[in-house]
């Protein structure tokens, strides 16, 4: 009997202490918002059925992924491989995401640990509370649409030491300039038969787009040759300097990762309409240049008025959707504008769902211009005539347990499998490109030149 109840005891001990040896294991992720779409499907494939998320779109099943595909921010509970994670993503930008890990800094994560219920604030908005909206923690690995060269963080910089990082490519993600409604060649506009939709060919250059973002304004006469369009005024609208975005476009456009540059910030007269996830329309009454220390980096800080910007596409997206009041196509000493318009620069997970989508109303629904001439396609990426793309990457800093050379892990085997599945899948979410072999150049710095890789 004595023996018997050792070994009834021995097993209860073992039961109690089994749920407790399933530790869970919390992930946190930071990147750039051209990662996004296409490492949210991975993450939703790789989770065990049963999980739940909850993000600034809102809430998020294994049965209904939406809103975890299109949030920022947000954190996923499941079970991956047999062990319980939590997994927070936070895709505040590539550049945000290079320093966080390089530099083993403090990125902002949401609170929830993914079972909460509705929409969680931003945590990198100007009004959100520490404890309450976000919490502060160190990324375990990222993703960055930029070369870590291309970034300040590398050796010392600001007086933080910054590893080198390991980059693994994972993809390819186009950058597409639009232009707001109304602007030739988008659905609805009052210039005439010629420049309908479909009719003309809307185009940006290289030449244009320096002028365009060194000066922040030209007139539209300059993008169709038509002396009739010398009053009207096209503003330039762009990202922060957390953006991936914002250093892959200004590199294309040959202002490389220094020169400031002149972005506007609306005001609206009348507001945006909202319908479930589209944001759109509105009547911008005023603009002013980008004010500093709005929405912009907490390790690159901006010091020049109208060098900030937007701190995702997602939010970016809705303003080329709006009207501008002739109060603001005047801004800027233009006395004389009739009406003005707004051009940006996006990936086609952002802009294809915001700004072209047919779910937006005809009049509010802006236009994909043609870079150099060419209009994009993810053919016309893979031969090398379009040339405005940036790499997908994940990084890991040396050491870490992300690390690939690490020993094995919950981190370092999920980073793998995460990998993997986007490599090898998930790349194309939200417009992107997988690399494989129809895929004929590369390149080997952001902007840098497109080569052909069939000699």
């Amino acid at each position: 009997m004595k023996a018997f109840k050792s070994i009834l005891f021995g097993l209860l001990g073992m039961a109690m202490i089994t749920p407790a040896s399933a530790v869970t294991t919390t992930i946190r992720i930071t990147g750039s918002n051209g990662d996004r779409a296409a490492t949210q499907s991975a993450i939703t494939k790789l989770l065990a059925s049963g999980w739940v998320f909850q993000g600034n779109k809102g809430n998020a099943t294994s049965a209904s992924t939406a809103n975890a595909l299109s949030s920022n921010y947000g954190a996923y509970n499941g079970t991956w491989n047999g062990n319980p994670v939590i997994i927070k993503v936070s895709f505040a930008g590539a550049l945000a995401g290079v320093a966080s890990v390089a530099g083993n800094l403090d990125a902002r994560y949401v609170v929830s640990n993914g079972t909460g219920t509705g929409a969680v604030a931003d945590p990198t908005a100007n009004t959100s509370v520490l404890g309450t909206d976000y919490e502060v923690a160190k990324p375990d690995f990222g993703f960055s649409t930029n070369f870590q060269s291309t970034s300040p963080f590398q050796g010392t910089y600001l007086g933080t030491s910054y590893a080198t990082l390991i980059e693994e490519v994972v993809g390819v993600s186009p950058l597409i300039f639009y232009a707001s409604p109304g602007f030739p060649g988008s659905p609805v506009n009052s210039f005439g038969a010629t420049y309908a939709n479909g009719t003309y060919l809307p185009n940006i250059t290289t030449q244009l787009g320096q002028l365009l973002y060194t000066t922040g304004v030209i007139r539209l006469s300059q993008f169709t040759g038509d002396s009739a369009h010398e009053k009207y005024t096209v503003f330039a609208i762009g990202r922060n300097t957390d953006a991936g975005q914002r250093f892959g476009a200004y590199t294309e456009l040959g202002l490389g990762t220094t020169t400031a540059v002149s972005v506007w910030l609306p005001t609206f007269s009348t507001p945006q309409t909202v319908s479930g996830s589209l944001t759109y329309g509105g009547v911008v009454g005023s603009q002013q240049l980008w004010p500093v220390g709005t929405s912009n980096s907490i390790y690159l800080p901006v010091t020049d008025i109208g060098n900030g910007g937007y701190p995702t596409g997602a939010t970016l997206a809705p303003t080329l959707t709006t009207t501008l009041s002739t109060a603001a196509a005047q801004t800027g000493g233009n006395t004389d504008a009739l009406g003005g318009f707004y051009i940006g620069y996006l990936t086609p997970s952002d802009g294809n769902a915001s700004v072209v989508n047919a779910s937006i109303p005809t009049a509010n629904q802006g236009v994909a211009l043609r870079y150099n001439g060419v209009p994009y396609s993810a053919a016309n990426v893979k031969n090398g005539s379009y040339t405005a793309w940036v790499y997908n990457r994940i990084i890991r800093r040396p050491g870490s347990a992300a690390d690939p050379s690490s020993a094995a892990s919950t981190v370092r085997d999920f980073a793998n499998a995460l990998r993997d599945q986007i490599l090898n899948v998930d790349a194309t979410n939200g417009g992107g490109i997988l690399i494989d072999s129809t895929f004929r150049v590369a390149r080997y710095t952001d902007g840098g030149l497109v080569i052909p890789t069939f000699y």
